[in-house]
């Protein structure tokens, strides 16, 4: 036997036999393997054999092909990584830029045979559409994910690695004016919305509160107490103190709290929608800040009503802490008509 299949078989013996025609035949089965060689030279059997078994060693000795990635596969692996790390909320938009702008396009595409003219071509369909937004989200995704093929040694080379991401910049809206606010007021009013969806629209104008913060909104004393939404996943929840002012106390007898924590969010902005086209519901909360400051209110102090940093100094964001007696007398500057 060949060198090269020594380590294959150690003192095996190949049962041979000879038919009444003269014809030699040599089976092997064990192992997996299934050789059989007929020859009426014996020498002939005997070399028949070893090039059945040596070409049956070479094909189980070859690693067994696998079929190449697909970016579908892949993106959603990265998903699921990704899930434990972030908010069920921020997953489930992920879950949706994918379903939506992303395998529909590129799913089926092998990963390592995707070239950047691939991704530019989607991105800029999205572009053409004016939906910037989109076009950012999709490109940041896409880098994510390459990102992680590339730590997943499926690919050597990332498509996205010339790409340059679109250029957006967020709408961050505006505070409404004091005609609009009255305005805003008189459709409330006039509407046709529930009376639980018009006490909370009053109820995000007067506290500033983000609308998915009001799920966890109540009633504590003379302060509004909600859990702050941007708490990242694996941080302990903080809930923050707004304070009641005269501009909400007269709405409080009206409200609620157990049903204004039922309201969807979505249905408060689709209700700004119908009632004022030209803005939306995170308006309510530029609105409240604004108001506060021209109210008199120093603007470290609204900013920690809001949920935000007063600066990015530690003596601020570490060791201010306004007592609730100060916060209250503040508070009852927000008085206007």
């Amino acid at each position: 036997m060949p060198d090269d299949l020594q380590k294959y078989f150690i003192k095996i013996e190949i049962p041979v036999r000879q038919k009444p025609n003269g014809v030699f035949e040599a089976r092997f089965r064990a192992h997996g393997y299934n050789i059989a060689v007929s020859s009426k030279d014996f020498e002939l059997l005997k070399s028949k054999f070893i090039m059945a078994l040596t070409a049956n060693v070479r094909e189980s000795d070859s690693p067994p092909q696998t079929a190449a990635p697909k970016f579908e596969d892949t993106a959603k692996r990265w998903l699921e990584l990704k899930r434990p790390t972030i908010k069920a909320v921020t997953h489930n938009y992920y879950v949706q830029l994918f379903n939506a702008n992303i395998l529909p396009v590129l799913g089926n595409a092998e990963l390592a045979n995707m070239k950047q003219s691939d991704i530019q071509a989607l991105i800029n369909s999205y572009i053409e559409q004016g939906k910037m937004r989109t076009a950012t989200k999709i490109y940041q995704s896409l880098k994510a994910v390459f990102e992680f093929a590339l730590g997943e040694e499926l690919i050597e080379r990332s498509p996205m690695r010339l790409l340059k991401p679109p250029k957006y910049e967020e709408k961050n809206g505006s505070a409404l004016t004091l005609e609009e606010e009255r305005e805003f007021l008189r459709l409330v009013d006039g509407s046709k919305l529930t009376p639980v969806c018009k006490n909370a629209l009053l109820f995000l104008l007067y506290t500033g509160i983000r609308r998915s913060e009001l799920a966890s909104a109540r009633i504590e004393g003379q302060f509004v107490s909600v859990v702050c939404a941007k708490t990242r996943k694996g941080f302990q929840e903080k809930r923050r103190l707004i304070p009641i002012t005269p501009m909400l106390a007269g709405w409080l007898p009206n409200f609620d709290m157990k049903s204004l924590n039922a309201v969807r969010p979505d249905a408060l902005t689709q209700a700004i929608k119908r009632l004022m086209p030209s803005h939306h519901l995170h308006e309510l909360r530029h609105t409240f800040i604004t108001r506060c400051q021209e109210c008199g209110v120093p603007r470290e102090v609204v900013s920690v009503w809001a949920g935000h940093a007063a600066d990015n100094t530690m003596t601020s964001n570490v060791y201010t802490h306004f007592s609730k007696e100060f916060m209250t007398k503040e508070a009852a500057k927000v008085f206007y008509k």
